[in-house]
Order: structure tokens, then sequence, then C-alpha cells
């Protein structure tokens, strides 16, 4: 089951694109949950973007945001602590990074966990443009992005992941060996793209949205 990569149909005017967390406290060498990798895809974020605005695809940022005052926080504040300072919305550092900012138009998500369906209005926004295939991209691949996948292929969604344009961290040793942002991507996009849609790249992506 599974066996032979999928590959999907692209109807513009059925398709989103979503990024995925390009906020400053990931991206920036000086934010707070810094992940190195996630600077290489802002190039090809950028491609995809353009190529998506020329063919009236709706843009859809997700923001990894909290309150800050700890009451909407739960189990992320068990699992990391400080996080109320670090993703308070009200820091400069939570907004998308500066080469991808909004334009007027695009649609900005706010979600307090890792999908970006999770308690959030993603999926009516996406609906009620009777959108029936995403692409993904953004950072982290293993965390932010899959969580956003999975979500989306139990609701019906036909996903696009775009592996050089989302980025993954390295992990320390949690008892199992530690892991490269090269391990964690290749087996991240391969799961994806075994189980739960198609994985593609930059290239191909703007080839197909041409219009």
């Amino acid at each position: 089951m599974g066996q032979v990569p999928v590959r999907w149909t692209i109807n513009i005017k059925r398709t989103a694109i979503i990024v995925v967390d390009m906020q400053g406290v990931f991206c920036d060498p000086a934010g707070a949950v810094h992940i190195p990798d996630a600077i290489k895809v802002v190039d090809p974020i950028l491609r995809i973007i353009d190529a998506g605005r020329k063919a009236a695809i709706p843009i859809i940022y997700l923001r990894h945001v909290v309150r800050g005052d700890g009451s909407d926080t739960g189990r992320m504040r068990d699992l990391y602590p400080g996080v109320d300072a670090i993703l308070d919305r009200n820091l400069d550092s939570v907004q998308i990074i500066e080469p991808l900012k909004p334009r007027q138009g695009d649609i900005v998500v706010d979600k307090l966990f890792f999908s970006g369906f999770h308690n959030t209005d993603l999926d009516t926004i996406l609906r009620a443009r009777d959108i029936d295939t995403i692409i993904i991209t953004g950072t982290v691949t293993n965390v932010c992005c899959e969580s956003t996948v999975r979500d989306a292929v139990h609701r019906e969604y036909r996903v696009i992941v775009v592996a050089d344009a989302c980025a993954a961290q390295p992990y320390p040793d949690m008892g199992w060996g530690a892991l490269t942002a090269e391990d964690v991507q290749r087996v991240t996009l391969t799961v994806m793209a075994h189980e739960f849609g198609e994985v593609t790249h930059t290239q191909d992506i703007v080839q197909r949205l041409a219009v």
C-alpha cells in the first residue's frame, strides 16, 4: 500500500500555498528557537509564492503565537518551559520574517500548537474558497509542517510537501542517539511521501503553477 509515490493533478482554482512558521523566532540567527536550515528555504518559498501570486492562488501564513500569560499554553508549556515568553504575540520576533512578509490580501492564521488546523479557522478558510489541494512550505519539517500535513490528510485535503522549501532541525541525544537535520529531513519526507501525500521540489511546483 502506498509504494508508488503519488502525484496530484493541480487545479489552480482549488489550490492554496501554506507557509508554516517562517517567523523571526525560528528563522533569525538570534531567535530564541533558531532553526539553522530555515534560512536555506527562504528563496525557494519566495519562488513558490511568486508563482502562486501570478496564478492568483491564496497565500496562507501560519504563525505560532501565544498570549504570553500562560492561559493558553497547557501541555506546550510543560514540554517547552519558557514558551510563554518566547512566543508572546506582542513580540516582534513572532512576526513573519521581512523577506516573506505577507502582502495585502494574504491570510495569516495564528496557532497555539504544532498543527495549523488545531483550534484554528484554517479549515474554514480553505473550504470557503473551495480549496482541495494545499502546498506546504516552511519550518519545522518534522514538527509543525508534518503535523499540519497529517491533519490536512485527515480532513481529506490533497497535500503537496515541497522538500527544498521545508527546513528540519537537528536533535540532541534523547536516549536513542543524536540526529542531524539531514537525518530528520530525509526520514520525514520519506514517511510523508509514503503515507500522506506528494513530496516534490520547488522547480516542479513553479512549473506546475505556471498559467
